[in-house]
């Protein structure tokens, strides 16, 4: 099992679960008092997932009406 970490953004406003490269610039570095980090607030969070289908898969079942993305800066060709 690999150890490499994502950042999956729920955004409840957009209703899109976006997934980041660990890497990713757009990776927010602190909370804001709407969207938390490692947990979830009104707006939704920010949290760091192993590279494992069944990480992702977490989130997905927990909404499953929200959009899937991946995140254009981060995930190029």
């Amino acid at each position: 099992m690999s150890d490499f970490l994502f950042w999956i953004n729920i955004d409840k406003q957009t209703k899109s679960i976006k997934i980041h490269q660990a890497n990713c610039k757009y990776i927010v570095k602190k909370e804001s008092s709407y969207k938390g980090i490692e947990r979830e607030l009104r707006d939704g969070g920010w949290f760091a997932i192993d590279s494992t289908e069944e990480a992702q898969q977490f989130f997905y079942y927990s909404y499953p009406n929200f959009e899937r993305k991946k995140c254009n800066a981060c995930h190029r060709s």
